[in-house]
């Protein structure tokens, strides 16, 4: 039989470690969302990421990118994905033929606004060849536009046309250079 002092001694040092493990852990949402805004750190996190994006059965675009990194909502600051080491895309007509292809070192999708956002040496090929520099695009999905306020240059095989700022679809069969800056002829 236990001596009641020990049995005591046992018993309120079982309440006390209880006690402590119900007030160390707590899944209060708030402190963990607030713990994960102070890390900044991505939900997920993917490595050699292929994504196919197909509409009504027609496939639309193919993305290919070495990493990305989902970010979700925190606070004011809307849900983003970023792909740090660049995208490559290829843009398909109705039948499913390449129509255009875009890359850039680094792009951010915002997916509440169906926007995706490519910096440093962007670059977009059209199927005729014409070629599309920049630094900064922005690409709709929604409306299937690309677009730019930064200097451009589009070579089209026999001109080199540079600008501020264009728009263009994303086939890149269509185009605008809002503020034409320079014009060089290419011969033969």
């Amino acid at each position: 039989m236990l001596n009641s002092g020990i049995l005591k001694t046992a018993i309120a040092i079982s309440v006390a470690v209880a006690a402590l493990f119900t007030n160390a852990c707590s899944n209060d949402p708030g402190a963990v969302r607030e713990l994960n805004q102070e890390e900044n750190s991505p939900l997920e996190y993917q490595e050699n990421l292929r994504l196919v994006y197909t509409d009504s059965a027609l496939l639309r675009f193919e993305l290919r990118a070495p990493v990305a990194a989902n970010y979700p909502e925190r606070g004011e600051e809307e849900p983003y994905t970023e792909f740090p080491e660049g995208i490559d895309v290829v843009f398909f007509d109705a039948h499913g033929n390449p129509e255009s292809t875009m890359r850039g070192d680094y792009a951010i999708r915002y997916p509440n606004r169906y926007q995706w956002e490519s910096r440093g040496d962007v670059i977009v090929v059209g199927k005729t060849g014409e070629k599309l520099k920049t630094e900064h695009l922005i690409w709709d999905e929604r409306t299937e536009k690309i677009f730019s306020d930064e200097f451009v240059t589009i070579n089209t095989g026999k001109e080199i046309f540079m600008g501020e700022g264009f728009e263009a679809d994303q086939s890149f069969t269509e185009y605008e250079i809002k503020n034409i800056v320079g014009e060089i002829s290419i011969d033969d």
